[in-house]
């Protein structure tokens, strides 16, 4: 008996010794994270004659890493990637040329599980036409999001988004750039 209950101490006290705090819920979106998933890209360009617009569905992946601030409120930095070049009009792209956007998403928690957040950040694009040379658009992004944890680290997210191209002289004058863009993606955090 003495033998069983010196054990049994020694087993209790080891899963002690082992264990580790349970993570509070609103820990969960801090640290890094990835998320993937589908966009419908509206992209306009306007002109002195006029303007062009066309919808397109593309793929996203994004890289993010948030950090915790006072309760309730989260910072995170993204790195979002389009996977498709988005269309303009019949032989007219704007190309995917590295990072899509890179952004600072300030957010707030809803719930224990929700994170509502805003973006504001710089657009990188490259604008193909056929066999003219291609330029190089950049410009900014703002736009809000939310982030649903569903089970543990796996989330899902909603997010719109304005991307707006700078002016580039380079050939474009006047050209002006649009895109909104709607997506949803499911994530884990690490």
């Amino acid at each position: 008996m003495k033998k069983l209950l010196i054990s049994t101490g020694l087993m209790l006290t080891a899963s002690l010794v082992c264990a580790q705090p349970q993570k509070p819920s609103y820990s969960y979106f801090e640290g890094a994270n990835l998320s993937m998933g589908v966009a419908q890209n509206s992209t306009e360009a306007t002109t002195a004659s006029g303007s062009d617009k066309a919808n397109t569905t593309v793929g996203v992946a994004k890289v993010n890493y948030t950090f915790a601030l006072a309760y309730p409120a989260k910072l995170g930095v993204s790195a979002t990637l389009d996977l498709k070049n988005s269309k303009v009009k019949d032989g007219e792209y704007l190309a995917v040329s590295g990072p899509t956007e890179i952004s600072i998403e300030p957010g707030v928690l809803l719930l224990s599980n929700s994170l509502l957040y805003g973006k504001l950040g710089t657009y990188s694009s490259r604008y193909e036409a056929g066999s003219n040379p291609t330029r190089n658009l950049s410009g900014m992004s703002y736009g809000i999001g939310i982030k649903h944890y569903v089970y543990g680290q796996n989330f899902i997210q909603a997010e719109w988004t304005q991307r707006k191209a700078d002016d580039n002289g380079a050939g474009l004058t006047g050209v002006k750039f649009k895109q909104s863009s709607a997506a949803l993606l499911v994530g884990f955090n690490f």
